[in-house]
């Protein structure tokens, strides 16, 4: 609505183009909020159904019984109804495309479905104490159908079990020392997820599943950097080669992605540069007797203003909202951090927090500056 204002204003529109817009940006918000809705009504009405069948089948004693009795037939009704979900939503949201919004939220509910056949599995077979195998297969059953359907919430969900079954890998098989949780563990997801992020195929026709790969990526990269900043172990020597193979195969990757890549400009070979320097600092320290703590902090300080610098480009370049808040939110933290952390001891406490309030006011008013400027490029262009 701003816009076409201040497109009127410039004399860019007229009045009548002006009202046809308007008119037609009030449709769009109106079918988008009905959109909304649609999605939340059937996504709970279908979690709702699941949960119906599941408590009716807990009512009755007679059911219940002939189940317990017959445990593979409790893993087939469960693996039928995945099926049924996941054919019905195919109909209804892609071949006919009557309801696709209810296809949508069918499919997604078989993909609940099969993560609930693998736990029953699980449960039937004594095979419940390894949680990591249960969660990896759910992972690589829905993997495949977040790209089919080009599905959000199937996507998330993927992520989120990828990222809790690699910890649990290593937890399971008794690699439980605090050197995986302290360096190895967050190095290594961002080392993946961000590799697979950058895969050619995915970055260009699947740009938002991209980016969100990276977002996640970053967090626990940009903590456990925070981390090393202050606090530093003398030794994070592996003896187990499991611990080596992740890194090698992550620098593989990412020299095979950069080689297909066919838009290679700077942002890509700088990302492709740190991931690799990311991945043979973290082979080193593995494979060292000892670190040296100030050279870890260093390098910790370099690596998150890098981290830093590349996202707040790579925000504006492609305008991503999301990650400009996400970059501005690790700047604060960081800012804060080592602030509080130096200034506390060896500054005047006044002067403290008198020098803490107007860096912080500064830094409010640069983002404010860089925005305005931004924004009025983006109107020059409009009027060129």
């Amino acid at each position: 609505m701003k816009n076409i204002e201040r497109w009127l204003k410039n004399g860019l529109i007229d009045d009548n183009l002006a009202q046809i817009l308007i008119t037609d940006l009030k449709e769009e918000t109106e079918r988008k909020q009905k959109l909304t809705t649609q999605v939340v009504l059937y996504t709970i009405g279908v979690i709702l159904l699941g949960t119906g069948v599941i408590t009716f089948v807990a009512g009755n004693d007679w059911l219940l019984k002939l189940l317990q009795s017959v445990p593979i037939l409790q893993i087939l009704i469960l693996f039928f109804c995945a099926a049924s979900s996941l054919a019905a939503g195919w109909n209804l949201g892609f071949e006919t495309k009557k309801f696709p919004r209810l296809g949508n939220a069918l499919i997604f509910l078989s993909t609940l479905l099969i993560g609930a056949c693998y736990i029953q599995i699980g449960q039937t077979y004594n095979w419940s104490t390894n949680t990591a195998e249960i969660l990896l297969l759910w992972f690589i059953s829905i993997f495949p159908l977040a790209f089919l359907f080009k599905s959000k919430s199937i996507n998330w969900l993927s992520i989120i079990l990828f990222v809790t079954a690699f910890p649990y890998f290593y937890y399971e098989w008794k690699y439980d020392t605090a050197e995986v949780w302290t360096i190895f563990m967050p190095f290594s997801l961002f080392g993946i997820l961000y590799t697979f992020a950058n895969i050619p195929v995915i970055k260009n026709k699947f740009s938002e599943f991209s980016m969100s790969y990276k977002l996640i990526a970053a967090v626990p990269l940009f903590f456990t950097l925070l981390i090393l900043i202050f606090s530093v172990e003398h030794s994070y020597q592996m003896t187990n080669i499991h611990y080596l193979i992740v890194p090698a195969v992550t620098i593989l990757f990412n020299i095979l992605n950069y080689y297909f890549d066919k838009n290679r400009d700077n942002l890509i070979k700088l990302e492709t540069a740190f991931i690799i320097i990311l991945m043979i600092l973290l082979e080193t320290i593995l494979l060292l007797p000892a670190v040296n703590a100030a050279a870890i902090m260093i390098t910790a300080h370099c690596l998150i203003i890098f981290i830093i610098a590349m996202g707040l480009c790579q925000g504006y370049k492609f305008e991503n909202i999301s990650l400009i808040n996400l970059i501005n939110f690790f700047l604060l933290i960081y800012i804060l951090s080592v602030y509080c952390r130096y200034g506390w001891n060896y500054i005047d406490k006044t002067l403290f927090f008198l020098i803490g309030g107007i860096g912080l006011v500064s830094l409010g008013i640069f983002l404010e500056k860089d925005k305005n400027k931004r924004l009025k490029s983006t109107k020059d262009e409009e009027k060129e």
